[in-house]
């Protein structure tokens, strides 16, 4: 609290650096509450720091699975993409409504990093396919943990056009509704046909 209130930057993230070491020695045993705990000072110490080092607080946090939730929620709406990226792409302490609610308001960037992560639900890649551009979208086609309803997976095919890698991308997946499989097709040959015969 003494580093909160009176402390320079430097003892600030001098404090920081010790207590999130300290987390991470015995973050495996600790209880909901002990993390809740780290949870209250991590929020307090992260209030004015820059952000070179709140990006090293997001690669460190980013990969523990009982990660202080509070901390990597304030990481992940960062708006610098060196904080907020690594939390994004690896984080099970984001929720699938987390996701799609920084989605639906952040760039492209932070977009790219959430498209790819182990996993998402069809809520969070409606709403990447709606605002993602071209890498968004190509990450989500070959993200085998992704999910889509069937809105998302029409959505998807859609955007095919005459990009071969794409269409590939999403025929190959086994999740594929059928008729939209044969939609897919239809598309591929059609396009094929409009191109004139090679001599």
């Amino acid at each position: 609290e003494a580093a909160v209130r009176n402390g320079s930057s430097e003892v600030r993230v001098k404090k920081l650096r010790e207590v999130t070491s300290l987390f991470l020695v015995d973050a495996a045993s600790l209880t909901e509450e002990q993390v809740k705990v780290f949870d209250d000072v991590l929020c307090k110490l992260t209030a004015r720091i820059e952000t070179k080092v709140l990006a090293e607080l997001g690669q460190r946090l980013a990969p523990i699975d009982n990660a202080p939730v509070e901390t990597i929620k304030r990481l992940a709406w960062n708006e610098a993409i060196t904080v907020a990226g690594p939390v994004l792409t690896q984080s099970t302490r984001l929720t699938t409504s987390d996701l799609t609610r920084i989605a639906e308001v952040r760039g492209q960037a932070h977009l790219v990093a959430i498209s790819r992560r182990q996993s998402l639900e069809s809520p969070v890649t409606d709403v990447l396919l709606k605002r993602g551009e071209r890498e968004v979208i190509h990450n989500l086609a070959t993200n085998a943990g992704a999910k889509f309803s069937e809105a998302g997976y029409a959505s998807l095919v859609e955007m095919t056009g005459d990009d071969e890698v794409l269409s590939e991308a999403i025929g190959s997946r086994g999740d594929i509704p059928l008729h939209l499989l044969r939609d897919l097709l239809a598309r591929a040959a059609r396009a094929s046909a409009s191109f004139p015969a090679a001599f």
